[in-house]
């Protein structure tokens, strides 16, 4: 009665059934064999001792799977250590320290990039200005500001058309010197025009001469589409702006000027000014100290080309181009020439000419808009 009592409570391992019969070798719902200790699963004979295979049968005897540890000794997972706890915070800190060094390579790798594509951009752009006679550091930048445009009443030998008025300039850039031959002559050779004269004078590094407003404007288009900057001749209020760089006399040199700051016809002067040399032709571009502002023959040498058409009152066209070329009215020459007496070369001394003229004492600056 045990021994069935003890069958009774067992239950089939596939569905579950209990199994009532103690010599039943198969299970009364599902069919499938029951295996009870010690005997064969496949014929339910009682199987000997330590037994490999069953002697009715054949059928290999399997092997008891080993007990799970018991509770009492299982590890409990679910609360960590003390120990646990720290190498988890180490690890998340070295992992979070390798994370920030890769990021801060990263970065610094990225810089290094960006720094050498600047360098191979600016090598590109100065290797391209050098090709027509120029280089980055022959532009100077100027920040712009508000001014007096013209000449107080108090000027020695002022016009009536340099009304002083205040005028605000935007910031642009403009070449340190006048255009000179050498820059215009690849010009010339590679449009295939003819050359402009300089007058046995010399070319290279003096300032174009015998060039029209037309001529001028010319050049800038095409050095703009070679050098991919919008160069163009500056107009009159950016001119005097630059020319004058923050002072309010009648040149940047102060009341007075000498024939070793600029070139001029020396044997006149100018509000108690010394006598000086007449040289009769332009000189070399460099060879005078610049105003404060970096800008070589400000006063002298040439007549520059300014982009603006002539305004007797300053109504605002000082402001604007005159590009068109279909206005044919007077544009703006400043500065003065070799030829001049001091008075016609002060800051705010103004000409004007036709755009198709084109003589011995004219040439022009260039400037470049700021991107």
């Amino acid at each position: 009665m045990n021994q069935k009592s003890d069958h009774a409570l067992k239950q089939c391992r596939h569905c579950s059934h209990k199994i009532e019969d103690p010599e039943a070798l198969f299970c009364a719902q599902c069919g499938q064999s029951l295996c009870r200790d010690n005997h064969c699963c496949v014929c339910g004979k009682h199987l000997q001792p330590r037994a490999n295979f069953c002697d009715r049968c054949g059928t290999a005897v399997s092997q008891p799977a080993k007990k799970a540890p018991s509770v009492l000794y299982a590890v409990d997972t679910s609360s960590p250590t003390k120990e646990s706890v720290l190498l988890a915070s180490k690890e998340q800190q070295i992992k979070e320290i390798i994370e920030e060094q890769v990021k801060q390579r990263l970065t610094q790798a990225q810089i290094e990039r960006s720094v050498e594509r600047s360098i191979q951009k600016e090598k590109a752009i100065q290797a391209k200005l050098l090709k027509y006679g120029l280089r980055e550091s022959d532009w100077v930048g100027i920040a712009g500001g508000t001014f007096l445009m013209g000449s107080p009443l108090s000027e020695q030998d002022r016009f009536s058309n340099e009304l002083q008025h205040p005028v605000e300039v935007e910031r642009f850039e403009i070449l340190k010197s006048p255009v000179t031959f050498a820059m215009y002559d690849i010009f010339c050779d590679e449009t295939r025009r003819t050359r402009p004269p300089d007058d046995t004078w010399g070319r290279e590094n003096r300032p174009v001469i015998n060039v029209t407003y037309w001529n001028a404007l010319e050049y800038c288009h095409w050095l703009s589409k070679r050098t991919e900057h919008k160069v163009r001749l500056p107009t009159e209020a950016e001119w005097e702006f630059a020319c004058r760089a923050g002072t309010q006399t009648p040149f940047w040199t102060g009341e007075q000027i000498t024939t070793d700051q600029a070139n001029f016809d020396g044997n006149y002067t100018y509000a108690g000014s010394e006598k000086g040399e007449s040289r009769g032709k332009t000189t070399p571009v460099d060879q005078f100290p610049p105003n404060p502002w970096g800008l070589h023959d400000m006063h002298g040498n040439v007549w520059e080309w300014c982009s603006s058409i002539y305004d007797e009152n300053y109504t605002g066209l000082e402001l604007k181009t005159g590009s068109n070329p279909d206005d044919l009215r007077e544009r703006i020459v400043r500065g003065g020439s070799w030829h001049n007496v001091p008075s016609g070369i002060r800051s705010a001394i103004r000409n004007k000419l036709l755009p198709h003229y084109h003589y011995l004492r004219v040439g022009f600056r260039i400037a470049r808009d700021i991107a």
